[in-house]
């Protein structure tokens, strides 16, 4: 979070201040990255990027503060998600073996990679990958970006009833999930 300084910030943005995009990023780089991967987008970094490219397009006709600007970007980042989707459908890869150059990574891992392994073993991972697309964007939407019903309405396109829907019925499916007994696994 920028915080106080954002509008400053913003409009040094706005008026192509290259540290002031820089600043953005940093600040906002690892939600957009995050919600990319936890809906198991294959090319995050790439989507990310793209999400970043229609920011700088559109940021001179944004009006807003710091929540309505982080609100604005994961909807960009949603219709990027959705355009890879279908990309990815229209031209799908064969993607390596897995156990392929695990040889090279054995005893390596990142932070990330060390923290979804944790995920993993707790059965969190697989209990979201059970979540439909929708509740899955919703629950990352609320728990990443914290952003309200009517701002995951907005991102989602959908009507908040559907999305408080959407959000019960996903968080119920996660208290449900094998592992989820061991973890506080509850609405924010």
């Amino acid at each position: 979070m920028i915080g106080d300084e954002f509008p400053l910030v913003l409009t040094a943005a706005k008026s192509g201040d290259e540290h002031a995009i820089e600043r953005l990023y940093r600040s906002c780089a690892p939600l957009v990255r995050g919600y990319l991967r936890s809906n198991r987008v294959r090319d995050a970094d790439d989507v990310t990027s793209d999400v970043f490219v229609s920011m700088l397009t559109g940021l001179r006709t944004f009006e807003g503060d710091e929540r309505s600007f982080r609100s604005w970007l994961l909807t960009i980042t949603h219709r990027r998600m959705v355009d890879a989707v279908r990309r990815s459908q229209r031209r799908p890869e064969d993607p390596t073996d897995p156990q392929a150059g695990s040889e090279l990574t054995i005893g390596y891992l990142d932070g990330e990679q060390s923290a979804l392994a944790r995920l993993e073993t707790r059965g969190l991972l697989a209990a979201i990958d059970e979540l439909t697309p929708d509740q899955r964007a919703a629950l990352m939407l609320r728990v990443l970006a914290d952003l309200s019903v009517p701002d995951i309405a907005h991102v989602l396109q959908k009507p908040e009833s559907a999305v408080k829907a959407l959000l019960r019925r996903g968080f119920a499916t996660l208290r449900r999930a094998p592992a989820a007994s061991d973890q506080s696994v509850g609405e924010p």
